[in-house]
């Protein structure tokens, strides 16, 4: 697996980052093929180009993030119920700022801004960074939508939990 290890991010962020999309999850990698297919020769497919219920087997998992320009703001427009019961809460339309403390908020804007500066998907993996979650490990893949295959207006997104196993190490999901 590659790992970004550029300036852009700040040292301190512990977030795994792939940008080669080493996904573990089948459901993930679904996701990545879908988004393909409906990218066709475009570098990211628009919003209308995706219909959730043709992702019927991931729609608990899956998330649509508007994304908002000068200043970037991010806001969950839709949250899948897979992803709402395992968090215990639904921040459907909730703006990120509203949610995360700002040390994790600016971890996530930093993998978002990636996103929009290379126009391409990002996976993410760790654990749980909630106190009340640190048994799970998760995965996400993120893939911009553009209506004018320039500016990422919003992310499609694929989120799995998965149980740590006691005698897993942290981060334990990569190779």
């Amino acid at each position: 697996m590659t790992e970004i290890s550029s300036s852009k991010f700040s040292p301190d962020f512990w977030v795994g980052l792939d940008p080669d999309l080493r996904c573990h999850d089948d459901n993930l990698m679904a996701i990545y093929q879908y988004w393909q297919t409906k990218r066709g020769s475009r570098r990211m497919p628009r919003r209308n180009d995706i219909d959730p219920i043709e992702l019927r087997a991931q729609l608990g998992n899956i998330v649509l993030i508007d994304v908002e320009h000068d200043p970037l703001r991010l806001r969950y427009r839709l949250i899948g119920t897979k992803i709402t019961e395992v968090m215990s809460r639904d921040s459907t339309g909730k703006y990120y700022d509203e949610i995360y403390p700002p040390d994790l908020l600016g971890n996530i804007y930093e993998s978002f801004q990636w996103i929009i500066d290379n126009k391409a998907p990002l996976r993410t993996h760790g654990e749980a960074f909630y106190p009340d979650k640190n048994f799970y490990l998760y995965e996400t893949l993120n893939l911009p939508l553009s209506e004018d295959d320039s500016t990422v207006n919003m992310v499609l997104g694929g989120l799995m939990f998965h149980m740590k196993s006691s005698h897993e190490a942290p981060l334990s999901i990569t190779t």
